[in-house]
């Protein structure tokens, strides 16, 4: 009889202790407070999730409250048993807010959360400040970024080409055209704006699967005789290499078509300067870019129309500011990448990024 109830005891409190056992979510830093922040640069922190109850935790999904923020990994039917905790990094992009700033994170789950509705909501709070007038964010610069290529023998191209022009003449445009990326916009041009030969070269890069096709209109000769040396250099041109990523979906067809692209839109296009060491830039530098010291940008800008547009950028982008300063008091139409290289990867990852000379 006595072992009897001591059995229907020990039943109880079993029952008890799993009556109460249940899920808990827990955050290390609910409310991420950055510093004072440029517009155009982004903010990301990694928040470290831990279930802290007696039962497993499953977090049904983790999502932003506006597309100005993401997720770098998802954390969708993530299983978190007792005492595991998870991270989640996200990373807010501050274009487009201006002023205090909060912007919201939701982590849903099976815990019950703090109202009940399993529902944890973690924030960005910080103050937004409007960039100077001689900087540019990487948005600015993704939505104006294309591809310029020479499709001339390599022989034309080396006696003078554009400047940040990639030479890929018509027999290496099959082999070149699906180490591109496919979601670049790419600008194509010959000796004289031939349609035959640009149409070929634009159904070789369709085929491919790279959608965005376009044709300077006219080709090199009509530049020269309307600008003569105007933003060309001579020689080979070590701004190209290896893209780093050439990832994404490829549309292919066969079309021949090309949108035309006018010498005077090229004309309004910016010139890529990379301040980093040579090495670095060898390790991967945008593609089109111009390697060049800080001190010797003065005198290679000289050669280009005052209106030119100039886009410098060095690891940080501490030191683009202030050539891009400088440049500035001068008159010259010159912004300095907001965050340097290093943003343009953690923002855009290897986009239109390329490694070493062919």
């Amino acid at each position: 009889m006595l072992k009897t109830a001591v059995i229907l005891m020990l039943t109880c409190c079993l029952a008890m202790v799993a009556a109460h056992a249940y899920p808990e979510l827990t955050v290390d830093v609910a409310t991420l407070t950055f510093a004072d922040t440029i517009e155009g640069l982004s903010v990301a922190h990694t928040f470290v999730l831990t279930n802290t109850g007696d039962q497993d935790t499953v977090i049904a999904s983790a999502a932003p409250s506006c597309a100005c923020t993401r997720i770098v990994a998802e954390l969708d039917a993530y299983r978190l048993f007792p005492g595991q905790s998870v991270a989640l990094t996200a990373r807010f992009d501050t274009v487009g807010s201006s002023g205090f700033v909060s912007k919201k994170l939701m982590v849903r789950s099976n815990a019950p959360g703090p109202d009940g509705d399993g529902v944890m909501e973690l924030r960005f709070e910080g103050i937004v400040l409007a960039p100077m007038p001689y900087q540019s964010s990487v948005a600015d610069l993704g939505s104006d970024i294309y591809l310029l290529v020479d499709v001339r023998d390599a022989s034309a191209y080396a006696a003078r080409h554009l400047i940040g022009a990639l030479n890929v003449p018509l027999a290496e445009a099959a082999a070149l055209a699906t180490r591109l990326p496919p979601s670049a916009a790419i600008v194509i041009y010959d000796e004289t704006g031939s349609s035959s030969a640009l149409g070929e070269v634009a159904r070789i890069l369709h085929g491919a699967g790279v959608e965005d096709v376009y044709s300077l209109q006219g080709g090199f000769a009509q530049w020269q005789a309307r600008y003569g040396a105007v933003r060309t250099v001579t020689g080979p041109d070590s701004t190209w290499g290896d893209f780093l990523d050439t990832s994404g979906v490829r549309l292919v067809s066969q079309s021949a078509q090309t949108t035309p692209y006018y010498a005077a839109q090229l004309l309004t296009d910016c010139v890529l300067l990379d301040l980093r060491a040579p090495e670095d830039y060898a390790a991967g530098h945008l593609a089109g870019a111009v390697n060049l010291a800080a001190s010797d940008v003065a005198a290679y800008i000289a050669e280009l129309k005052r209106e030119t547009p100039i886009i410098v950028y060095s690891s940080d982008g501490a030191t683009s500011d202030r050539v891009a300063y400088e440049l500035w008091t001068q008159g010259r139409r010159a912004t300095s990448l907001l965050g340097g290289f290093l943003e343009w990867t953690a923002q855009r990852g290897y986009d239109f990024v390329v490694a070493s000379a062919r």
